[in-house]
């Protein structure tokens, strides 16, 4: 899609009206096809390993996650036997918090799980305190407040060494508040526009929003990326996560709903929105050629390019 400089406002709103109608229509079509989709089995798992080895992300939109998230982010963390999880709270937290924070860990028998909280920068950056990250193979960012995430350890020694669980092949995974925070540019909150703040950089050259189509964020979405055209953005539902091996630009999803890709500006000069589900194939490389299509319900693209009042 080619805009002007004098009509893309109003082409924009245009595109946006469709993509939610497109989007309703999904969402009910969904459900019904959802049913008959087959089910995850050994083969399957033994392929998302090779697809997301060496390093991953899974980023989830939040709501009621479907135990396959979970499974798979063990899985990528090891498996159940050597998995080392630490969760890290997107907020303040006590001892009442610790039950609802560790068990959907304990109850996957994984290996250890443990939690790493603080109210204080000096103490992120201290190596007695971070050390527990050392020998992570899985760190699970909570749902929660993302400026909290932001305020008490980006830029710390907290941050490095999540990336270095990245680098040494293991899985970082968060939802809601998690998820926002993967990302150097940070939803932080707003409505009709996005306030940005500033998150872990953990998915480079990306920006992510959460809740996406239960709250209809497509809009704020579409106006933050109007700064920031050199990135790609991408709204999950909930129920739903973008896995993403950032070394290799691979993408995936996981759950019982969608990720929404748009690439304001692709190799072609043109943008692009593609609806992605669980099973579908591409990477970053392919979004940002525009010339890879991504097999979907609805041929969203015809929406999009369909001008007509």
């Amino acid at each position: 899609m080619n805009f002007s400089d004098s009509n893309i406002r109003s082409r924009q709103r245009r595109l946006v009206r469709r993509v939610v109608a497109a989007v309703l229509l999904l969402g009910i079509g969904g459900v019904i096809a959802w049913s008959a989709w087959p089910r995850s089995d050994d083969g399957g798992r033994a392929d998302f390993l090779f697809r997301f080895r060496g390093g991953s992300l899974i980023i989830a939109g939040g709501g009621e996650l479907p135990p396959m998230i979970r499974q798979r982010f063990v899985e990528l963390a090891g498996g159940p036997e050597a998995a080392r999880i630490v969760v890290i709270p997107a907020f303040e937290f006590t001892d009442s918090h610790a039950h609802q924070l560790m068990e959907p860990w304990k109850s996957r028998n994984v290996r250890s799980v443990r939690i790493l909280h603080t109210t204080s920068r000096q103490q992120a950056n201290e190596e007695s305190f971070a050390e527990s990250l050392d020998d992570a193979t899985g760190v699970w960012l909570s749902g929660g407040n993302q400026a909290w995430l932001s305020e008490q350890y980006v830029g710390t020694l907290v941050e490095a060494k999540l990336k270095d669980v990245i680098r040494r092949g293991g899985v970082i995974g968060g939802s809601s508040a998690g998820a926002a925070a993967m990302t150097k540019i940070m939803i932080e909150q707003g409505q009709e526009e996005a306030v940005e703040g500033t998150g872990f950089d953990l998915f480079p050259n990306a920006v992510v929003d959460q809740h996406f189509l239960k709250r209809s964020r497509l809009n704020r979405l579409m106006r933050l990326m109007d700064s920031h055209p050199e990135l790609l953005a991408f709204g999950i539902d909930e129920g739903t996560a973008l896995v993403v091996q950032p070394a290799r630009g691979t993408l995936g999803v996981v759950g019982n709903a969608y990720v929404v890709a748009y690439v304001p500006r692709t190799d072609l000069g043109t943008s692009r929105f593609e609806v992605l589900k669980e099973a579908d194939l591409i990477d970053i490389q392919g979004l940002r050629s525009g010339k890879v299509r991504v097999s979907s319900i609805t041929d969203l693209d015809a929406i999009l390019n369909d001008t007509s009042p």
